[in-house]
């Protein structure tokens, strides 16, 4: 056999939940379990010869029990080999959920010490190791020599960094230079890279199969497709059920938050589609709002809130002033901005005093007259 189809996955971090959305985080915890759901549907399809996970498929070893059946049995359902390494979430140890469970016959759990699985109908040897605790330190090279008659690929859980001072498994290039492998299937990463090479070796981030916040943007996935001795031909399919999206509108010309709302919606439409529904949103309002005017964002978001799965809004919009004919107004107001202008002028790049000036105008809902006795 010259290659062998794979599925390379990882970081579901099964279990976990996104604090911010309050009580949809319950929802959104079970959709990562439906996402894995999704991955071994699409591994069917596919016909897929082996599935990688390389690591944190839980997000701890606390998981509830019924989540981690859930994952056996669809494991146990896919019918091919599945290779696990555990990552720094979920170490193997005596208090992982997977060491006492009664395992699928076709999931094989890589141990902490360099290590390799044979599969002799596809031809393929499968090397790795996983964490055994929180910590694992890198290795200068990896200790088994690739097999040269079959198709070598290795799954792993780590940094792909410069050095070995990484306490998540740093994987260095003199590292994947050595190890001699087909592909190395990676996961810790959760920003999918594109497939790299070095020498015959090929390798790369999956990312994470769900965003788990909104430093996790866009379309998250799998890679699946053909690996073989000098051949990589793996696609990325998303998998994630919602997107986590930064979208800034300017709401110029929006007078109150009902405008607002009805702008960052046709705005959303405009940009994501008719799915734009489904998605999470962090908003950041931008432009220009009159003298005197604000807008509240908690009652934008609860606007929001009703058509999108959810939305959170940061105003950063200015307000529009003659601030030079402002500052010599006989006002506390006047007197904050002549200060706050004597600052920017001596540091016209900190972006932080625009804002704080911003910001004090804002608060400003009403003049309060400055006199001397």
């Amino acid at each position: 056999m010259d290659t062998v189809k794979i599925l390379h996955c990882a970081d579901l971090h099964i279990g976990a939940s996104e604090a911010i959305l309050g009580e949809k985080s319950y929802s959104r915890k079970a959709e990562a379990l439906i996402t894995f759901e999704n991955i071994i549907g699409l591994a069917k399809e596919e016909k897929v010869q082996l599935l990688l996970i390389a690591g944190d498929l839980f997000c701890s070893n606390s998981v509830e029990r019924s989540g981690v059946n859930r994952v056996l049995d669809c494991i146990g359902s896919l019918g091919v080999p599945v290779v696990y390494a555990a990552g720094n979430h979920d170490p193997f140890n005596s208090g992982s959920p997977l060491y006492s469970a009664k395992l699928p016959e076709n999931l094989h759990i890589l141990p902490e010490k360099d290590s390799s699985f044979y599969f002799e109908n596809i031809n393929t040897r499968v090397y790795g190791r996983s964490f055994g605790e929180v910590y694992l330190p890198g290795e200068p090279r990896f200790t088994l020599t690739p097999d040269s008659e079959s198709i070598n690929i290795m799954c792993q859980h780590g940094e792909v960094r410069s050095d070995l001072s990484s306490n998540y498994n740093s994987i260095t290039v003199e590292f994947i230079d050595n190890c001699k492998m087909d592909y190395i299937a990676l996961g810790h990463i959760h920003k999918r890279s594109e497939i790299a090479r070095r020498g015959d070796t090929f390798f790369s981030y999956c990312g994470c199969a769900e965003g788990l916040g909104f430093d996790e943007l866009g379309d998250k996935g799998v890679y699946i497709g053909e690996v073989g001795k000098g051949r990589c031909d793996l696609r990325f399919v998303k998998t994630s059920l919602r997107n986590h999206e930064k979208v800034t509108v300017d709401v110029s010309g929006c007078e109150g938050n009902a405008a607002a709302a009805e702008k960052i919606l046709s705005d959303l439409h405009a940009k994501y589609g008719d799915g734009f529904t489904d998605n999470l949103y962090k908003i950041i309002l931008s432009g220009d709002v009159s003298d005197g005017g604000f807008f509240d964002t908690s009652e934008i978001a609860s606007r929001l809130n009703g058509t999108v799965y959810f939305a959170a809004v940061t105003d950063n919009t200015e307000v529009r002033r003659d601030l030079e004919a402002l500052k010599n107004e006989k006002s506390l107001k006047g007197i904050f901005v002549s200060k706050m202008l004597e600052r920017i002028e001596k540091d016209p790049e900190n972006k932080r005093l625009r804002a704080a000036l911003n910001i004090g105008l804002k608060a400003f809902t009403s003049e309060v007259d400055y006199r001397e006795d």
